[in-house]
């Protein structure tokens, strides 16, 4: 009949229901991936390329000077291309996300006490000691064939400060060469000339 309305049975929803367009929401949650993923790999990336990051949270500004432009081991590896997080590597997004929240409340370490290195972690890049004395066995004496079998990198080797002439501890001649001294051979360097036969030390 014209101009009455067509009745719906008592309890029922005279709404249509609404389906879920699951392509726009697969869309949406792809998008939200993408943009998380896209900030971390920034975030990551200028964390890791910019010293001053670390400098926001700690008063560690004279250890950066010292990475860009000192005279210390850690200059010699900005020099090689390495990073701070290439070294402090077991600080990990979680770690991050906790020091975030702890600059925000304030409740942060300021001074950083001195980190502990282990030897697995210098030879990740600097392959062995058997390696490194091969390397230094033109020296007068060799730093890296020690009579200390237990003796590790950072007892001579640390990276934000000057290096420890380990060996004048004990001996008056003990004659450790210092990063940055002239060089005193006691037989010719094989690895001077890129077309010399080379140790072959694993």
């Amino acid at each position: 009949m014209i101009g009455k309305s067509k009745t719906t049975p008592e309890g029922s929803n005279s709404q249509p229901k609404r389906k879920w367009n699951w392509t726009w929401l697969i869309l949406i949650m792809l998008a939200v991936i993408n943009i998380i993923g896209v900030g971390a790999w920034s975030f990551e990336n200028y964390s890791r390329a910019n010293p001053e990051f670390c400098t926001s949270c700690h008063l560690m500004q004279g250890h950066v000077n010292s990475y860009v432009q000192g005279t210390f081991m850690d200059n010699v590896h900005k020099r090689a291309g390495v990073g701070c997080k290439d070294c402090h590597s077991t600080y990990s997004y979680w770690d991050e996300v906790q020091s975030a929240i702890k600059y925000i409340s304030g409740d942060y370490e300021r001074v950083l006490s001195r980190r502990k290195v282990e030897d697995t972690m210098c030879l990740q890049c600097h392959v062995s000691m058997a390696y490194q004395a091969a390397r230094t066995d033109f020296l007068t004496r060799n730093p890296h064939l020690s009579h200390w079998p237990e003796l590790r990198c950072g007892s001579c080797h640390l990276s934000h400060d000057k290096q420890v002439d380990y060996c004048s501890r004990c001996h008056e001649n003990g004659g450790q060469r210092m990063t940055g001294a002239p060089i005193v051979p006691r037989a010719h360097n094989p690895w001077a000339d890129p077309n010399a036969k080379r140790p072959d030390v694993k």
